[in-house]
This record gives C-alpha cells, sequence and structure tokens, in this order.
C-alpha cells in the first residue's frame, strides 16, 4: 500500500517559491491500478516522483507498505527504491546498449550475478512479447516495442510497485491500446500496485480502478473510475470526462432542436443501463423521446449507459418525464448549449 500524507512539494526559482504539490493525501492499495489526471503543472508528476523520491518532498510523509521513505538512509532508500519500478514517456534507453543489456543494466546495477541475469532478462522479454528482440538496439525498435523493453526494464528486480509516467502519450492508438493490456496483464499476473499519471481520460477509463483529479498542485476530486465518470462533481472533472465520452452534438442536430421541447443529457448507472427505462417513461407519461446521441460503455465490468435526447410535448409531461428518469436512478442534466 502507498500512502501519502500532507505531501508538500515547493520548487525554488528566481522568481520566488512555486509550489508544485500542495498537501495531497492519497491512499493506494495494494494491486490497485489508480491514475493520477490533470492537465500540464497540475502537479501530477512531481507526486509521482515524489513516491520514489527521485523528488524530496519538502514536507509530508511517503509511506510505501508501512515503511516512511522520508526517515531512510541514503543505504536504506537504494534498496528500498529496487521495490518501486519507474516507467517513463520517452523510454530513456540506452541507445548504445542491446535490448537484453538495457534490461540487464537494472539487475547488474542491484549486485546480481551474471548467472541471474541472464536467465532472468530472457524471462522479462518473454513477459513483454519482445523474445526475439534481445540483440536490437533501441532505433531499430517502434515506440511501442521501446516502451516494453522500459517496463522489463522497471520490472527487472522484482518491484511491489510500478509508477507510470505517462506512458502512453508518445505512442499511437493502436500501439497504446497493446501497452495498456501489457500493463493489466502484468498487474492482473504479478498482483503489482501501479500508480499511472497521465493527462488522457481514455487510459483511465480503460486501466484504472481509481482516480484522482489534480489542479494546481491539489487533489480536488478521487473516487473509483466508474463513479467519477457516473457522478463528476468538479468542473474540471466534468471537462475530463465530457472530453471522454464525446458528447457534444453536431451543429444540425444542435440547429433542427424543437424550441418548446428540451435536450436532456441522460446517464444510466450499474443496472439501469441494461433496462429498458426509456420504454417505460414513455408507455406511462404522454411525451416524445427521440435518442440523438449515446452508448453503452463498460468501466471495468460495469455499464454506464450516456444518451442525449430531445424530449417534447407539455411542459408539465417533460417534466414528469425527467422526474421518472430521476426517480430510476438516471442523472439528468438539460442541455442549454452546444459549446
Amino acid at each position: 500500500m502507498i500512502k501519502l500524507t500532507h505531501l508538500h512539494k515547493e520548487y525554488r526559482t528566481k522568481k520566488g517559491t512555486v509550489i508544485g504539490v500542495d498537501n495531497v493525501n492519497l491512499t493506494v492499495h495494494k494491486g490497485a491500478i489508480y491514475g493520477i489526471v490533470g492537465y500540464s503543472g497540475a502537479g501530477k508528476s512531481s507526486v509521482l516522483r515524489c513516491i520514489n523520491l527521485l523528488e524530496r518532498p519538502t514536507s509530508g510523509e511517503v509511506l510505501v507498505d508501512g515503511v516512511n521513505l522520508m526517515s531512510l538512509s541514503t543505504s536504506e532508500l537504494r534498496l528500498a527504491r529496487q521495490k518501486i519500478g519507474m516507467i517513463f514517456q520517452h523510454f530513456h534507453l540506452i541507445s548504445s546498449k542491446t535490448v537484453f543489456d538495457n534490461v540487464a543494466f537494472a539487475l547488474k546495477a542491484a549486485g546480481k550475478p551474471a548467472s541471474v541475469i541472464g536467465q532472468r532478462v530472457q524471462e522479462l522479454l518473454q513477459l513483454v512479447g519482445l523474445a526475439d528482440k534481445a540483440d536490437n538496439y533501441p532505433a531499430q525498435l517502434s515506440g511501442g516495442q521501446k516502451q516494453r523493453v522500459g517496463i522489463a526494464r522497471a520490472l527487472a528486480n522484482d518491484p511491489q510497485v510500478l509508477l507510470c509516467d505517462e506512458p502512453t502519450s508518445a505512442l499511437d492508438p493502436m500501439t497504446t491500446q497493446s501497452i495498456l493490456t501489457l500493463l493489466r496483464e502484468i498487474n492482473q499476473t504479478l498482483g503489482l500496485t501501479i500508480v499511472l499519471i497521465t493527462h488522457e481520460m481514455d487510459v483511465v477509463k480503460d486501466l484504472c480502478h481509481q482516480v484522482a483529479i489534480m489542479n494546481n498542485g491539489k487533489v480536488i476530486e478521487e473516487g473509483s473510475v466508474y463513479d467519477i465518470f457516473a457522478n463528476p462533481e468538479q468542473p474540471l472533472t466534468k471537462e475530463f470526462v465530457q472530453n471522454s465520452l464525446e458528447f457534444k452534438l453536431p451543429q444540425k442536430l444542435w440547429d433542427k432542436r424543437d424550441p418548446n421541447g428540451k435536450i436532456v443529457k441522460v446517464m444510466f448507472k450499474n443496472e439501469a443501463a441494461e433496462q429498458a427505462i426509456i420504454y417505460e417513461m414513455l408507455k406511462a407519461i404522454p411525451v416524445k423521446a427521440n435518442i440523438i446521441h449515446g452508448k453503452i460503455d463498460y468501466i471495468g465490468d460495469k455499464p454506464l449507459g450516456m444518451f442525449i435526447m430531445e424530449v417534447t410535448g407539455d411542459i408539465h409531461e417533460i417534466e414528469h418525464a425527467l422526474k421518472f428518469l430521476v426517480d430510476q436512478s438516471c442523472g439528468v442534466e438539460e442541455v442549454v448549449t452546444n459549446e
């Protein structure tokens, strides 16, 4: 388990003190995949680097499996870091070394004997799907293959925690999915705790169990990925979710809306996403409903239905219909602008 308590990080600059991390409290349970989301400058990278003390917090505590890393000596911290692997956005491979030697580098640094290194490297390359690339150099690899080497290197010393610094932002969408699948498999088979930072909510939706949203060094909202998508509270969180779910209507549909009706966004959560609630509403209440955009996403194994529909009819009946949806545990929000 990772526990950050009152984590605070300041940077000294020529223009004065800049607060990078502002009193952050987070708990990441063992075996979880925890996402930290924010735009550039939000403080998410600083939080990640404080977990293994690549950046030393100004104040606060960093506990990994109950050990406060802030209290360790230099030699003790070096040993503790061997159990915290890290992968990077731009891979950070040594261009003059082969794939084999890049992975072996972490084992040599930990003082492992040569008799152990060879077998361990082959196991890791097999795990990440690069068993046939051991003698290749980084320049001969695709971006996805380079990241797989980075993952193998991070796993070399059997870490308990894997820190991922924007691991897919330099990759194309198809390669991103393959890396996310690999991280999911590693989490499930090895039981690793994974902390991942990203500015892409789709990555969080596809991979993570829990998520924290950061802005200006603070955590402004956190919870299970499903709950954050189904019930975002902060304006920034709603922006991230909306960008991921693509709720904006084509302008021609917006222009053709009935001025006497209402355009509403409806979220069908949990079991409601698999029930005929709209049918029941129309059967019970004399309104018309035209679904103009919608889909059902699965976050983990839980369905989340998202629809935009135009409801027309008598204004009182429209209000009655919308209340019916709310009573069925649906989230209902009137759309008053197409921005």
